[in-house]
């Protein structure tokens, strides 16, 4: 009997943590953010000469 109301027990909270979870996600994530110009920005970075790199280059 014990161990019948564990796992129903268990089941319940996985299930309450499981629903919580998706209203997070549907709440807090529902669409991507993506900042103006991000892809020429990304693109500036990855192509910049290391000359120009404020950090003076990789340790």
């Amino acid at each position: 009997m014990f161990k019948s109301s564990l796992r129903r027990d268990v089941v319940l909270v996985v299930l309450v943590k499981v629903a919580i979870l998706m209203i997070i996600k549907n709440v807090w994530f529902d669409a991507p953010s993506i900042p103006e110009n991000g892809s020429v920005r990304v693109a500036d970075h990855l192509l910049d000469s290391r000359g120009s790199n404020p950090e003076g280059g990789p340790r």
